[in-house]
């Protein structure tokens, strides 16, 4: 590539030397930052005028030799002997002149400068017969000895054909600068300043290297990368050519790449400029923008302006940053290990006394390997803390890693390898119970204690399992306790206690014996604000033990509204299944919607997993694997622990229920700890795959784990609740293996047990109903359908339904049974059970069925303009299959009435019977829907 943009320089010399005033002896000092191409400059113009007939004497200089005396001078007398075809008269001139040089370097101090004055004479002589150009590059980095020549000959080249070319670096320092002063105070001298390249210089070049013309906007990035920089510029040209292989056609946007000859720009750039500003390019690659300017602005010794500026003049800084992010990487690779982390502790303190952010510190302390400060281990602990609430857990384990290591202080390096274990636990539980010794050591000496988190490390423990160690260090702390009695400390390992004895009761037997949690403590808002884990462990306990529910869900909303502002993974979790085992599936919905819109991944996985759980029981399939699909896929299996059984359960079911029987077959053929069956958790995943073999015929397994989820239930103390219908489970199964007598034991008994919970004893009396001849059948599935229409479970709803349709058919009444069956078959739909609507209608009837449901649908958007709203009521209810007398007495008119509403409904409808009336008019918009609602209620 040939030079560009230098245009004005090149004829300004070419002026200056064959100008015919040569009265004033013309100096031209070329100026410009490293980098911008003076060298290449100087070259083009000798090379021109050595072909013009010009007699060139050039020298380049180099910090490497500024020790050698007179080396500059040297160079320009060696080029001598280089001129072939030089006149006799020439040559012994040009021998003069190497004999003169000998002579100075040889003369004594006092003599010296006579012998200055001979050299002069005989270089101005050399003259006479031709122009003579005297090229030095690189001048400020010349040997005093050869400066002082040069400016020596300097004051005495008025009136001579000597062109002197000087190319130097501005703010060099002494002792060029005083050389330089003496050139600028002769009258010939001229300054030629040479600035970077500009977007249409480049696109020049591009369009000289590629063979096309380059875009104007493609020329500019290259000008944003290497500020114009002809060295930096160049090798981007390069590499960009390299990297399209004479593909580029100048259709498309023509954009840099930079490869490996940009990066050894880059490297020369930095060996060019001087040697302060290279290291403060290498400390910003080092330490970024933000580090250095505290660290600059604490030396004040040596103010970093003149040399930031150089690096900008270079084309390696815009603004405080490098151009392009490959200069980081390239310069940063220049710097030892050892200055790395010198150069980042220094920065740490500096930013730290700064007020710096303690992540902006951290980062530099971990870069440092550690700091001998007292303030950075807690400092550590703090940005792990906030990076594992952002979720970036790899992160935090460094940062705990680093503070245990540098903290010296028993209770705060106990503290920091207590918290670093915690979060272990949710990707790596073997590696945090490689802590475990060192943490009984750190509880032994008193460092860890109830309060600082022996007790949250003990419920990990047993969370993941480790009962035997749990219940070592549970010793532990209650001897702490007994030497040191603590309110506060032993609210804790109450808290622990209840929660271990509803969640996990062989755990509890195994860490406390027999001993029965007190749950009479009111729940009081002061108690909860107190002692929050207590509490919601109490709560949870009072509504898996039949204590009274109203209480526990008071106290569980107010802990949920408390830990809504503050939210932790326990009291959080605690409080909605208190909510959840208590039946308030609506409370635990809306919750669970309003935590989930604030939380972070490992809430989200705990929340949707609860959400699962409460979905299903509403008959909510669909959104129920969703949720559970999320929670699992939110967290390992070693961070769930053993409560991955809800989730999974959750999964089962829902999948199941859906007939989705391949992936809910693959759910549970994931492994879950052994020890996840003594928990409350693992008795949901029992009866979940119960009904898994339920629904795939296998009835003796299915009948196994119903048995055994009881049989867990029962000697918890728990076997009262609602908490898991595993009665109605055994029941089932039962029946099918054609054993309705034990199966009516078990329906009878639950059907006592739970008479309160629509949803358990509507569905109890729909199977007991089974088993029974038709008329009392019908009334029992009558009841079981008004029971399970106010649990809010479609899905349940829809299997009473069907059944109730069924019995009518059976008892004669074909109209209502096919009424009461689509209604069955449509909610089945909408829950997306597709077993259970496939065996409520047979295949012509569904075809049929499809058929009126999209005729239905445009008769429904047309029904509330055509009907009144006391019509529309009664339409509702006679849609759904209720009779005259049975619509009379729930809207509390007469039936006469009913009868006349009826026959003008068929008539605006143009209907002939009343089993054509469309679903869903209850659900329409208007008063009529509420005034339904209400009279059912």
């Amino acid at each position: 590539m040939s030079i560009v943009g230098r245009d004005i320089q090149l004829t300004r010399l070419h002026d200056l030397l064959t100008a015919r005033d040569r009265e004033a002896g013309p100096i031209a000092l070329v100026s410009g930052p490293a980098g911008i191409g003076k060298t290449a400059l100087l070259h083009e113009f000798s090379q021109s005028a050595a072909k013009s007939g010009s007699l060139v004497l050039r020298a380049a200089c180099s910090p490497r030799e500024r020790a050698n005396s007179w080396g500059v001078v040297h160079q320009l007398v060696w080029h001598t002997g280089r001129f072939k075809g030089a006149s006799q008269r020439t040559s012994d001139t040009l021998a003069a002149v190497g004999r003169s040089l000998a002579a100075v370097t040889r003369a004594p101090e006092g003599e010296r400068d006579k012998a200055l004055d001979e050299f002069c004479a005989a270089v101005m002589k050399l003259a006479d017969g031709h122009p003579l150009v005297l090229a030095v590059d690189d001048i400020h980095e010349a040997d005093p000895e050869s400066l002082g020549c040069l400016g020596h000959l300097a004051r005495r080249m008025v009136a001579s054909r000597i062109l002197a070319v000087f190319t130097d670096r501005p703010q060099a320092l002494p002792p060029y600068a005083t050389a330089r002063a003496e050139f600028a105070r002769q009258p010939g001298f001229h300054q030629l300043r040479v600035g970077p390249l500009t977007v249409g210089d480049i696109r020049l070049l591009l369009t000289e290297r590629l063979g096309v013309p380059a875009d104007e906007a493609g020329a500019a990035e290259f000008h944003a990368a290497s500020g114009g920089s002809p060295l930096l510029t160049r090798a981007l040209v390069e590499d960009t050519c390299n990297a399209l292989q004479g593909t580029y056609t100048g259709a498309a946007a023509l954009r840099p790449v930079a490869g490996e000859m940009f990066d050894s720009a880059v490297v020369d750039c930095i060996h060019r400029v001087s040697a302060p500003a290279a290291d403060l390019a290498r400390h910003l690659a080092v330490l970024g923008p933000d580090a250095l300017s505290v660290l600059l602005d604490r030396d004040s010794t040596n103010p970093p302006t003149r040399h930031l500026q150089e690096l900008t003049q270079a084309g390696l800084l815009a603004g405080p940053d490098f151009r392009h992010p490959r200069m980081h990487t390239v310069l940063g690779g220049e710097v030892s290990a050892e200055e790395r982390a010198r150069l980042h502790g220094r920065a740490a303190v500096l930013l730290h006394d700064n007020g710096a952010h303690p992540a902006t510190v951290a980062e530099h302390i971990v870069a440092a390997g550690g700091i001998a400060e007292s303030w950075a281990p807690p400092l550590l602990r703090e940005a792990a803390i906030k990076a594992l609430a952002q979720d970036e857990f790899p992160k935090a384990m460094r940062l705990f890693d680093l503070a245990h290591v540098i903290c010296p202080d028993g209770p705060l390096r106990a503290s920091i390898l207590f918290q670093h274990t915690l979060s272990a636990w949710q990707v790596d539980p073997a590696k945090a119970m490689r802590r475990l010794p060192e943490l009984k050591e750190a509880l032994q000496a008193g460092h860890l204690t109830a309060l600082s988190g022996a007790m949250s490390l003990i419920k990990n423990l047993v969370w993941h399992g480790y009962v035997d160690e749990a219940a070592e260090m549970l010793h532990l702390v209650d001897r702490q306790l007994a030497d040191e009695p603590d309110e506060q400390g032993l609210a804790e390992a109450r808290a622990l206690q209840q929660w271990l004895s509803v969640l996990c009761p062989p755990f509890h037997r195994r860490m406390f014996g027999e001993v029965t949690p007190d749950v009479t403590e009111e729940l009081t808002p002061a108690a909860i604000a107190a002692q929050p884990r207590l509490q919601a462990a109490t709560a949870l306990s009072v509504v898996l033990r039949g204590g009274e529910a109203e209480e526990a869900v008071v106290g569980a909303a107010h802990l949920l509204e408390m830990s809504s502002l503050t939210p932790t993974l326990e009291t959080i979790p605690l409080a909605l299944m208190t909510l959840f085992y208590a039946d308030r599936t609506e409370q635990v919905d809306a919750w669970c919607t309003t935590l989930l819109d604030a939380a972070r991944e490992r809430n989200i996985a705990l929340l949707s997993s609860l959400r699962a759980a409460n979905l299903i029981r509403q008959g909510r399939l669909l959104e129920a694997e969703t949720h559970s699909d999320l929670a699992l896929s939110r967290m390992s299996s070693q961070g769930w622990g053993l409560s991955i059984a809800l989730p999974l359960a959750s999964s089962v079911y829902a999948l199941t229920a859906m007939g989705r029987y391949d992936e809910a077959r693959a759910r549970l053929c994931r492994p879950v700890p052994k020890a996840v069956f003594q928990t409350v958790f693992g008795q949901h995943y029992l009866y979940s795959r119960g009904q898994f073999h339920l629904a795939t015929g296998r009835l003796q397994a299915a009948l196994g784990d119903f048995l055994a989820c009881g049989k867990a239930l029962e000697s918890w103390g728990v076997g009262d609740t609602t908490l898991i219908p595993w009665r109605t489970g055994v029941a089932e199964a039962r029946l099918r293996l054609g054993e309705p007598d034990q199966a009516v034991t078990y329906l009878q008994e639950e059907l006592a047990r739970h008479k309160s919970s629509p949803r358990v004893h509507g569905n109890a009396l729909r199977l007991l109903a089974s088993t029974m001849k038709p008329r009392p059948r019908l009334q029992a599935l009558q009841e079981a359908v008004d029971e399970l229409q106010a649990s809010g479970s479609d899905w349940l709803l829809a299997h009473a339904l069907g059944d109730l349709g069924r019995v009518y058919h059976l008892l004669g009444q074909s109209n209502r049974a096919r009424v009461i069956v689509r209604r069955a078959y449509r909610m089945a739909k909408k829950c997306h059970a597709e077993p259970l609507s496939q065996n409520l209608l047979p295949d012509a009837e569904r075809a049929a069925e499809g058929r009126r449901c999209a005729a239905g649908h445009e008769v429904s958007e047309q029904v509330h303009d055509v009907l009144s709203e006391a019509e529309l009521r009664v339409a509702a209810l006679a849609a759904e299959g209720h009779t005259n007398r049975e619509i009379a007495r729930r809207l509390f008119i007469t039936v006469s009435t009913v009868e006349q509403h009826m026959t003008r409904v068929l008539r605006k409808l143009n209907l002939s019977r009343r089993d054509e009336l469309p679903q869903g008019l209850d659900t329409m918009g208007g008063s009529a829907a509420p005034a339904v609602s209400a009279a059912r209620g």
